[in-house]
Formats: structure tokens, C-alpha cells, sequence
């Protein structure tokens, strides 16, 4: 390290891409982890979103939820459960194709030692800390812009011929999640990589 460069928090990056639906839903999905960490069960990814719609009907952006942006919101809470030194209860959410966590999570972590220590822990006394991180995480949130179908249809067209050798030839059967997704303001790489992430 050099003299006088600033060091920076590696939490500070992750919040910088936190946008206020990415928060939102992620209120939405911790008290299912947190009942699934008593119960000692796992749901898959559109488990999750479908029992979110079912405990919140009124709200429209739970309603709007997909399982394919799911990890990103799963990324607060880890980044909650993180900064507190507290077992991943995200490590509760798997794929439905094989019965096991997200590559972003397997990479970097053992998923069945972290479900063990989430199955172990107390969870009575964390859901008001976690209201009150929800609540400033919600300020620091950045809206991200919308794109209209005809406009994302042409971002991941131009985006998959520059790109297409570093992605599986089955990523065009996932076209609708990807446009989805880049609808709903993710960038391009962004789209993909969480598309692939869950197939």
C-alpha cells in the first residue's frame, strides 16, 4: 500500500449497487429465511418469491418479483448477516436443478457448514437490528432506470454477439429472464451473469 491511498471498505462497493428494490425485497424475503432457519428447511429461489407474494399481496414489487434477480436481494441480507459476524441464512436458498446454492455462494463458501451454523443459531433477538438496517440501507439505495421492452430486446442482442464465447449456447432459452431483468434496469453483463448463475 502506498502512502496516502485511501483504503476502502469493502462493504462500501457492495452498497453502492444496492438499489431500493434490491432492499425492499430483501425485507420481504428475511422473515421467511429466518421461519426456515427455525424450521431447519430450505426453499428454492421461486419458492421464495412465490411465498413473498403469498404473505404480501398489496405490495406491487413483491407481486413483480423474479426468481432470477433473487441473489441480488439475498446479497443485503448476507451483507447484514456479514457485518455482524452472523451464520448466512441465505445459504437456506438453492437451485431447483440441483439441490444446492448459487454458484456466487459455492465459489466462496461451504454451503452445508453454513446451513448448519444457521440451523444452530438463535434467531429470536436479530429482527429488529434487521428493520433498523433495512431502514439505512433504503436511504443509500440508488433507483435504477427502467428500460422499455423494444430497448432491452436491443441491449442483449448487441451485448450477446459481442460476447456470446464466454456463454453457454442454452443461455438463449433464458432470452425472456434476461430481458426481464434488463427491463427491470440491470446492465447487460449483470443479466447474464445472473441468468447463468441460476441454470
Amino acid at each position: 500500500m502506498h502512502q496516502g491511498e485511501i483504503v476502502q471498505d469493502p462493504s462500501e462497493s457492495l452498497y453502492k449497487n444496492i438499489t431500493l428494490n434490491d432492499v425492499q425485497l430483501a425485507a420481504a424475503y428475511y422473515p421467511i429465511l429466518i421461519g426456515l432457519a427455525k424450521h431447519k428447511h430450505c426453499l428454492t429461489y421461486g419458492e421464495l418469491v412465490d411465498k413473498a407474494k403469498e404473505m404480501y399481496p398489496s405490495k406491487k414489487y413483491v407481486q413483480n418479483a423474479i426468481a432470477v434477480s433473487t441473489g441480488r436481494k439475498l446479497d443485503v441480507v448476507r451483507i447484514f448477516t456479514s457485518e455482524r459476524s452472523l451464520p448466512d441464512v441465505t445459504s437456506l436458498i438453492i437451485n431447483k436443478n440441483d439441490g444446492e446454492c448459487g454458484i456466487g455462494f459455492t465459489e466462496h463458501f461451504d454451503p452445508k457448514k453454513a446451513r448448519f451454523e444457521v440451523y444452530s443459531y438463535d434467531w429470536s433477538e436479530i429482527s429488529l437490528e434487521f428493520d433498523i438496517y433495512i431502514e439505512s440501507v433504503e436511504k443509500q439505495a440508488t433507483p435504477r432506470k427502467r428500460l422499455k421492452r423494444p430497448d432491452a430486446l436491443k441491449i442483449m442482442s448487441g451485448y450477446y454477439k459481442e460476447n456470446k464465447e464466454f456463454y453457454p449456447p442454452s443461455i438463449k432459452d433464458q432470452r425472456e429472464e434476461i430481458v426481464v431483468l434488463l427491463m427491470e434496469g440491470f446492465s447487460a453483463e449483470e443479466s447474464f451473469k445472473q441468468v447463468c448463475a441460476l441454470h
